[in-house]
């Protein structure tokens, strides 16, 4: 393990009058990958900060540069303001990485659940080459919203789950409506796995196999249909782990990613 340096509260953006800030985890030892980090939260809570010490420092201190960014939340603005907010971060890292003494032309996305939805379609979709990423990495993701009203859990709902689930769902409240069933056409265009085609950065794809909020199957789809398109996709399914489990936080899960990031984002 390397050591790190942190550097917090950088402004990345400014949206209708209000900063957007990330959090820069530095490795001391270098030539490091850098990657976002995207937070989960069901696009509704959540925080750049969340799970800092079990996930982001042991990155950084396995070699990898982490930049943990804020995005606006459901109950701010509707889809695709998050997705734009990790774009401008993905712009504001290229622009300013070489003050850190970082190399950002190649750039990955990681994120959990929510922010994995976001990491994959920073991936698939063209926000243009300053905004483009290099490589995915991607938690107990949705692929597809529009299956989020059927989908049956393949465990118990996670500990961290204390009440009922929300009504409107997480995914009614991204795309800003009550139903998703009534507005399948939003919901398949904010979905992952509408967007997979030929030339997509690879992908690391995780997720537990007793899932109680997001089966495993929207990893799986996703896998299916990346590979499908020839692009070099990996599955992970980690056996018996529910959502946001203690296993994904693992020196076994971390190194995964850490390895992913290296082999696809350094010369």
């Amino acid at each position: 393990m390397t050591g790190t340096t942190v550097h917090r509260d950088l402004v990345h953006s400014t949206v209708d009058g209000g900063e957007l800030r990330l959090d820069l985890y530095l490795p001391d030892v270098r030539p490091a990958p850098l990657c976002l980090w995207l937070h989960g939260g069901g696009w509704m809570r959540g925080s750049r900060t969340d799970r800092a010490e079990q996930r982001l420092l042991p990155l950084a201190g396995a070699g990898v540069a982490v930049a943990a960014v804020q995005y606006r939340l459901s109950g701010q603005a509707p889809f695709p303001a998050q997705l734009d907010d990790a774009r401008a971060a993905v712009r504001w890292l290229r622009a300013h990485a070489g003050d850190f003494g970082l190399d950002a032309s190649r750039i990955g996305a990681w994120g959990a659940s929510a922010g994995g939805h976001l990491a994959s379609l920073l991936g698939l979709t063209d926000g243009g080459a300053d905004a483009s990423v290099q490589a995915v990495v991607a938690w107990f993701a949705p692929s597809d919203l529009v299956l989020r009203s059927s989908d049956v859990p393949e465990g118990p709902l996670p500990p961290f789950v204390t009440g009922p689930l929300p009504e409107p769902s997480f995914e009614a409240r991204l795309l800003g409506v009550e139903d998703v069933r009534a507005h399948r056409d939003a919901a398949r265009a904010a979905s992952p796995v509408a967007h997979v085609g030929p030339g997509a950065p690879p992908f690391l794809l995780m997720h537990g196999d007793r899932d109680g909020l997001i089966p495993s199957e929207h990893s799986r789809r996703l896998h299916r249909a990346l590979r499908a398109e020839g692009v070099d996709s990996t599955l992970w399914l980690l056996d018996g782990a529910n959502h946001e489990d203690p296993a994904f936080d693992s020196p076994a899960s971390l190194a995964a990613v850490a390895g992913f990031l290296r082999a696809h984002l350094l010369p």
